[in-house]
């Protein structure tokens, strides 16, 4: 499947990109080039096969949520710059009006 410029120039201004002359004309071989290779997927009889929701059958995805023991305040605040009443103490980050 063929794509042309005017195509390609349509949809960077469509995504708000700014392409050279050159990136253009290699955008234009190279979305053809995706385009044919869709083409020739599409040809494939995939009527026997199932349709997939996920890629893993039956497993999760994610280990499951354990507690444990944390560390404790005092270990925690060990290491930090400045603390004070048992709490981390940051640089105001936001002036306000």
């Amino acid at each position: 499947m063929n794509i042309d410029r005017q195509t390609v120039e349509h949809y960077a201004k469509l995504a708000n990109l700014a392409f050279s002359k050159e990136e253009t004309e290699r955008m234009t071989h190279d979305f053809g080039n995706i385009l044919n290779y869709v083409a020739k997927i599409s040809e494939l009889d995939l009527s026997d096969v199932e349709a997939t929701t996920h890629v893993f059958e039956n497993r999760p995805l994610v280990r499951p949520d354990e507690t444990a023991e944390g560390i404790g305040a005092k270990a925690a605040l060990a290491n930090a710059p400045d603390t004070e009443a048992g709490h981390f103490l940051v640089p105001k980050m936001i002036k306000v009006r």
